[in-house]
């Protein structure tokens, strides 16, 4: 049985072992390291000892001061020693002969284990699937992402492909991919033209870009397609919603009051619309 294909997924096993296994030595060498701490300490402190004697035969301090620092080396010289001695009896009593074999053990022991049950449960001789045959696959079988892919390969092919632009646009923003969403639309409108629908879903896609402000060219891609159709429901209601944050709360409920007014009676958005006007009522019945 060939594993060929296998080799990457076997180098980063081995890597994602050897972390684990660092990780789980670590405390089998917590006692001596802090032994050797301590007996830095005690050290660093002995020697301060000797250098407030120095400086006390220079006349750099006096005998007052350096017994107060010799009392407060002292006490550290001290807690630093009871450490020391601490760690000395942990790393006694346990056995180093224990220490050594437990780390043989997970050394060889966790890759080991993870071999096996990648062997048992793993599909180790299955062969690879490259992404082109993968993308070949039916679009209905193919998540979101994989058919995008799919797209854009194409109209990387066929940059023409209005069918394709207009297809990828409205999945980009459902993906909150807002800028690629607005690009799709304009190249849209370069192969096929201008329409009220695109700027206005334009429009839409640079709002969410801008989380949700209505910039100048958002604005500017709504005016036109309300000029094209004043029933476009998308450029009203953001129209109404620039007014809103310009302080025009009135000139907003009216326009939003309009567009409901001739709403289809199963328009999916006329709720969101509703509930925006009465929000707004209540801020102004509110002040």
């Amino acid at each position: 049985m060939a594993f060929s294909g296998d080799i990457p997924l076997f180098v980063a096993l081995a890597l994602l072992a050897g972390i684990v296994v660092t990780f789980l030595l670590r405390p089998l060498r917590t006692g001596r390291t802090r032994a050797d701490a301590g007996e830095s300490e005690v050290a660093l402190y002995r020697d301060q000892l000797a250098e407030i004697g120095r400086d006390v035969d220079r006349g750099v301090i006096g005998e007052a001061e350096a017994d107060a620092a010799r009392i407060e080396v002292s006490r550290r010289l001290l807690a630093a020693d009871e450490m020391r001695q601490e760690a000395a009896r942990c790393g006694e009593t346990a056995d180093p002969r224990w220490r050594k074999g437990m780390a043989v053990v997970l050394a060889l022991g966790v890759p080991l284990l993870a071999l096996a049950i990648y062997l048992q449960e793993g599909s180790p001789g299955l062969p690879d699937r490259p992404i082109a045959a993968r993308l070949a696959a039916p679009a209905d079988t193919l998540p979101v992402e994989a058919l995008i892919v799919r797209i854009e390969r194409r109209l990387k092919e066929q940059p023409d492909d209005l069918q394709g632009w207009e297809l990828v646009a409205p999945t980009y923003l459902r993906l909150g991919r807002y800028d690629d969403a607005a690009g799709a639309w304009t190249r849209a409108i370069i192969l096929d033209g201008v329409t009220a629908e695109r700027l206005a879903a334009r429009g839409e896609a640079r709002v969410l870009a801008a989380e949700g402000r209505v910039t100048a060219g958002a604005r500017a891609d709504f005016e036109k397609a309300a000029a094209l159709d004043a029933g476009e429901p998308r450029a009203q209601y953001f129209l109404g919603l620039a007014d809103y944050d310009e302080g025009r709360r009135d000139a907003a409920l009216a326009r939003w009051k309009e567009l409901l007014a001739g709403a289809p009676e199963d328009a999916a958005w006329a709720a969101a619309v509703e509930a925006r006007i009465a929000a707004v009522e209540a801020e102004i019945a509110g002040k």
